[in-house]
């Protein structure tokens, strides 16, 4: 049975990849179209999974859980 926090970074972790995936299709659809709406959806979704990435890491510390 999954605890709620593993839970919770399994689905950090898929969105993490949708936003990774999302943003590599939009801007491989700007370097194909330049319609520049590609590029700025691309390089947000590039920054939105960084960031879902660096809450991942350090997820402990921003739920208050205590190391063991």
């Amino acid at each position: 049975m999954l605890s709620l926090m593993n839970f919770h970074k399994v689905l950090i972790v898929f969105a993490i990849l949708f936003c990774l995936g999302f943003g590599i299709y939009e801007i491989s659809i700007f370097v194909n179209s330049g319609r520049n709406i590609s590029l700025i959806l691309g390089i947000t979704f590039a920054i939105l999974g960084s960031g879902m990435l660096y809450y991942l890491v350090h997820l402990d510390r921003f739920l208050g859980a205590k190391k063991k």
